[in-house]
């Protein structure tokens, strides 16, 4: 399998890295030609170097020009020498930072674009021509395995075989860049020293073809400077400890330094991974519910928000409303806390906790909600959000409130949400209840409306239609939860042809990294910024929503019994975890690159908003797998 490369004759970056027997003619690079705001700075190859005092020198323009020759660019004392060569079907890179100066320069970091074609123009377009970059920077083992939306072969590869790769940066995200739709430049960040005089950094990679994660890995294990670095479980419960493997033989690993684990390679080389430790999941769970009901509940009879369940600002220790930005008011994705309340409740019985879930109720009841179901984003918000319907339907369901359920679920009907897709509606549990509850007509009515918005998935099929982003995980989520959920109330095996259709593209999203925060966690770069209190942009890892896909995968083993979807839904559970502290604290978003558009990053928001989500599915997970008993 070749490789067609094209080469910016002003600039030396890559503009295009193509299959040449693509039926789609694919362009794996993000460049200017198709994606509209993405600067030419940006380019595959250039770079910065970063050096003490906040100084930054940039290569953008090569003194040399000639197409097939070494480019060479000058910063100063500085020289970046980039070399290029196609082996067959692999594309080899070389970078060689050299001080030709007469002092020794220090060198934090050299960081270099490589800007894959990431980003959400719509569906159609997404599936056949656009990638997600699954990143791994640990050390000297560094790798990015890009996977075609569409989850068809061919995709690329990326392995590191010269330099320290310790992490990644975004560049170009904002609202100019494209805002939620657009993933950003991708930035691999190589570790610096001291250049003495005449000296040199390398760094090298290679660039290749491959099938999917287990052909990446196969081809990856042949190129130098690879090691297969795995964990048997990312998330470790009670005292056992992970079991480690580099190359499928057991590793020599250091002693966990919190959730770093290094690892020794031959050659004096090092790598790590991140494995969080959990002793006691259900006493998280319970601490965090406990944070809940004792910090985020308004509590005053003359307030309006009295019983609302509210966003909680760690740094200032005190709960957060703010009205004008509705992703941190009253309602909306907050409806969750009252949720993950009712379940625990259920679960755990606990006086305070049962009656700051019935508040909640109360308020949603007589706040947030009409008579007639219509469900309002806040108090004074009237503009109708279909999302907000099944979490309120979802709420009113495990509190027993039938009627109110049946009402929230005929509204959103009513308004459209056949054609919606919305997450999580929980057919089955709702038929299930209704029948046992008695209210075998409701049922039957709703097993209808169910059924239709079930059709519709399928008869759109992968012509998904944009939402409040163009295309990304939680429209494909549902696309495969809806028809699973009505294949358990009637064994259609329409819908079940429907979900193995839209499966492959829902693990796409999801990368093999060795660390808690990435392995078998579907990407999304944007909810920092919606959700957060430092409103930062770029790569959420995990973020909660990613438990949606281990909740799709339950629901998948439950109608097919493939044990190996009990299994991921199980570790994508477990892996959210690390939003929430051992005291009950949690975090919205936990901004994983390096940097963002220059500035520092690899944080925690201090934001404790939505995350909850995440334990309503752990817990909804208990009901139906017998050995997951946190």
């Amino acid at each position: 399998m070749k490789m067609g490369v094209t080469v910016d004759l002003h600039t030396g970056a890559l503009t295009r890295i193509a299959h040449p027997d693509d039926p789609h003619g694919m362009n794996w690079v993000c460049s200017a030609a198709e994606s509209l705001g993405f600067p030419v700075s940006n380019g595959w190859g250039l770079g910065y170097v970063a050096m003490p005092g906040a100084v930054v020198a940039r290569w953008q323009t090569p003194v040399n020009k000639k197409r097939g020759a070494q480019l060479v660019y000058r910063m100063g004392h500085l020289e970046m020498a980039v070399t290029r060569r196609l082996h067959g079907a692999h594309l080899n890179e070389e970078y060689v930072l050299r001080n030709t100066g007469k002092i020794a320069q220090p060198i934090w970091e050299t960081r270099i674009f490589t800007p894959f074609n990431d980003n959400y123009p719509d569906a159609a377009t997404c599936l056949t021509k656009r990638c997600h970059a699954h990143i791994w920077c640990g050390g000297d083992v560094a790798y990015v395995c890009a996977l075609r939306m569409g989850n068809t072969a061919p995709h690329l590869g990326l392995v590191v075989t010269a330099g320290f790769f310790g992490g990644y940066s975004i560049e170009g995200r904002g609202w100019l860049g494209g805002g939620s739709n657009t993933r950003g430049a991708i930035v691999l960040n190589a570790r610096g020293g001291t250049l003495a005089p005449g000296a040199s950094f390398r760094m090298a990679w290679t660039l290749f073809w491959h099938k999917g994660w287990d052909d990446f890995l196969a081809q990856a294990r042949a190129i130098p400077g690879f090691a297969d670095v795995r964990a048997d479980h990312y998330t470790v419960t009670g005292r056992t400890r992970p079991q480690i493997t580099v190359d499928g033989r057991r590793a020599v690993a250091e002693k966990p330094d919190g959730d770093l684990i290094k690892v020794r390679l031959s050659g004096k080389r090092q790598t790590w991974l991140r494995v969080q430790q959990v002793p006691d999941v259900a006493a998280r769970v319970r601490s965090r519910v406990s944070f809940i009901t004792k910090h985020q509940q308004m509590r005053d009879r003359n307030n309006p928000l009295d019983g609302a369940l509210l966003a909680y600002d760690n740094d200032l220790d005190a709960m957060l409303h703010n009205p004008a930005w509705p992703d941190q008011n009253e309602g909306r994705e907050r409806v969750g806390m009252g949720l993950l309340l009712t379940l625990a409740a259920q679960r755990w019985p606990d006086r305070q906790v049962a009656a700051a879930a019935k508040r909640h109720h109360d308020f949603v009841q007589t706040k947030l909600q009409r008579r007639d179901g219509t469900v309002l984003g806040s108090l004074n918000d009237h503009e109708q959000r279909l999302y907000n319907y099944p979490w309120v339907a979802q709420l009113h369901l495990e509190r027993q409130a039938f009627d109110d359920c049946y009402r929230t679920f005929r509204q959103y009907y009513r308004r459209g949400g056949a054609k919606f897709y919305a997450f999580p509606i929980p057919m089955f549990d709702t038929i299930s209840a209704f029948r046992q509850a008695g209210r075998d007509r409701q049922a039957a009515e709703l097993l209808k409306l169910f059924c239709g918005h079930a059709d519709a998935v399928v008869a759109t099929g992968t012509h998904l239609p944009p939402h409040e982003v163009n295309y990304e995980q939680t429209i494909v989520g549902p696309a495969t939860l809806i028809p699973i959920e009505a294949y358990l109330c009637t064994r259609d095996a329409r819908y079940l042809r429907c979900v193995e259709e839209f499966l492959p593209l829902l693990e796409a999203f999801n990368g093999r990294q060795p660390d808690h925060h990435l392995n078998d966690i579907a990407i999304r770069h944007w909810d920092g910024y919606w959700f957060g209190r430092q409103r930062l942009w770029g790569d959420t890892f995990p973020h909660h929503w990613s438990a949606l896909t281990g909740w799709v995968f339950y629901r998948y083993w439950q109608a097919t019994g493939d044990e190996s979807y009990r299994r991921r839904g199980r570790e994508i559970l477990l892996n959210n975890l690390s939003a929430f502290r051992p005291d009950g604290r949690a975090s919205c978003a936990y901004i994983y690159p390096d940097m963002i558009n220059g500035n520092p990053a690899r944080c925690r928001d201090s934001l404790a908003n939505d995350q909850d989500w995440a334990l309503v599915f752990l817990l909804l997970a208990t009901r139906v797998d017998p050995e997951f008993k946190p």
